[in-house]
């Protein structure tokens, strides 16, 4: 049995679709399906702090966020590329991270299924 991939790719207050997808993240932790969640392209502003979701009229990720170690959800990942080209370092970021470079992404997609990317 393979597990599954959650792709974030947007801004935190990019519409709802962020957290849409953690909440997805989330369920799927709770029935131990050990998922693998992957932050890339503007999908990393959502793991730096400390953010102001009110001035968006946005609630905010950060509790979800925080969540991801309590649900057992180990494999949280972030492209390498995303944040060199955004200017910041895992050290910024508010959860412990692997970096994965751009190169690693098909095996990375080959390994679950499936993969949820909204």
């Amino acid at each position: 049995m393979t597990s599954p991939l959650f792709i974030q790719h947007r801004a935190p207050f990019d519409g709802h679709a962020a957290a849409e997808l953690l909440d997805a993240l989330l369920v799927s932790a709770a029935f131990g399906q050990n998922p693998t969640v992957l932050f890339h392209g503007d999908g990393v502003w959502q793991l730096v702090g400390p953010q102001e979701p009110a001035a968006f009229g946005c609630k905010s990720l950060a509790a979800q966020l925080e969540a991801l170690p309590l649900y057992d959800v180990e494999n949280i990942l972030v492209e390498q590329e995303s944040l060199d080209s955004r200017g910041l370092s895992a050290a910024q970021l508010v959860l412990p991270v692997r970096s994965i470079a751009r190169t690693e992404l098909l095996s990375l997609l080959a390994e679950h299924s499936p993969v949820l990317r909204f």
